[in-house]
This record gives structure tokens, C-alpha cells and sequence, in this order.
């Protein structure tokens, strides 16, 4: 994923775009932070207020591009973008990183529990932060995101499936980037789904 976003990043011909590349290419640096015992020590604060961004900003796009769509006479029978570039799959990207704010927001309250300060006395620490706190807040929200990140990841193989029937082949922008897009959904989902297993 972060090879995909880099060279999105580095061929992006439109702002919004090299923006929303980026932001992705953020994300998958802190969830690979996250495995290591490190992660633990990094301020809270800021990765929370990137993704706050980041979700803001792909759901001002995800509503751009909802407006864009509107009928405009005879011109509006011909789509402006693609469906990865939809007020959808915007939308789905905005829920990602919502997840990447519940999981940081979860993540660092297990870590500030009594029994992470355990540590391998407690089967604690850095490497069990998966197993945080499930309050109902937690487990409401954790539940929901997990049902619409399968819903948009599923929404990309779908369009994936149409976009090889028409083209023929998946290796190009669009198709990398729908395949991106239901990898990084459907494997947020997992993530969700197993800290609220844990």
C-alpha cells in the first residue's frame, strides 16, 4: 500500500489528489509504527489531529464531488470521474481515517491503563495494545465502522469487476487504485474488527 501511494503521489497531475495520496501514505507509516513496541511512545496528540484532517478533508472532497455530480443538463449523461474518484469511495476513504482515529484513540487509553503498566507481568504493553478498553462508546462505534469499511471495500471490488470488463486489465491508475482501496478497506475492517475481538 505504501508503495501504491508513493507512486500515485509521485505521478499525481492534480492537487486533491496528491493530497489524498499523501495522506494515505501517512497512514500506512503510523499502522506499520503500530506493530512495533516504539509506537507506544510517540505523542498521542498529533497522529489524532492528522487523521481528524485527513478525514475532514476527503469528506470536503467526498461533498465536492457529490455537487460536481448534480445534473447539468445534456452534459451531466457523461460522468465527470471514475468510481475511485467518486463522492463514494471519498466518502469511504473520509471512514478510513475515522478508524485510524477510533484505533489511535483505543490504542493509547489500553496503553494508559493500570494493567498495561503491568507489562509482560500483566501479558501487556506496546505489543497487546489490540486488546483496549470496550466501552460502549468503543464497541458502538468500532462496530459500525467495521460495517462500512466491508461496505466500501466490497463497493471497490465491485467496480474493480466492472472496470476489468471494460478494460481487460486491472494495472493502471484506476485499477490500482480500486484495488488499493478495497485492500486498505477491507483490511482496516479486519484491524477494527480484531481489537473489538481482543
Amino acid at each position: 500500500m505504501s508503495a501504491h501511494s508513493l507512486w500515485c503521489l509521485a505521478t499525481a497531475r492534480r492537487i486533491f489528489s496528491a493530497v489524498g495520496y499523501l495522506l494515505h501514505l501517512g497512514m500506512n507509516a503510523i499502522m506499520v509504527a503500530m506493530v512495533w513496541p516504539w509506537w507506544a511512545y510517540l505523542p498521542t496528540l498529533p497522529q489524532l489531529a492528522l487523521f481528524v484532517l485527513a478525514a475532514a478533508f476527503f469528506a470536503a472532497v467526498a461533498g465536492w464531488r457529490a455537487a460536481d455530480a448534480r445534473p447539468r443538463g445534456l452534459a451531466s449523461s457523461v460522468p465527470r470521474t471514475g468510481h475511485h474518484e467518486s463522492a463514494w469511495a471519498q466518502a469511504v476513504h473520509a471512514v478510513m481515517m475515522l478508524a485510524m482515529v477510533w484505533a489511535v484513540a483505543i490504542m493509547s487509553l489500553a496503553l494508559a491503563s493500570p494493567a498495561a503498566a503491568l507489562g509482560p507481568v500483566g501479558h501487556q504493553g506496546p505489543h497487546a495494545v489490540a486488546h483496549a478498553p470496550t466501552g460502549l462508546w468503543a464497541m458502538v462505534s468500532g462496530v459500525l465502522l467495521v460495517v462500512t469499511l466491508v461496505a466500501g471495500g466490497i463497493s471497490f471490488l465491485f467496480a474493480l469487476s466492472r472496470h476489468v470488463r471494460v478494460r481487460g486489465f486491472v494495472c493502471d491508475r484506476v485499477g490500482s487504485d480500486l484495488l488499493a482501496g478495497a485492500a486498505m478497506s477491507l483490511g482496516m475492517a479486519a484491524m477494527c474488527a480484531t481489537m473489538l475481538a481482543g
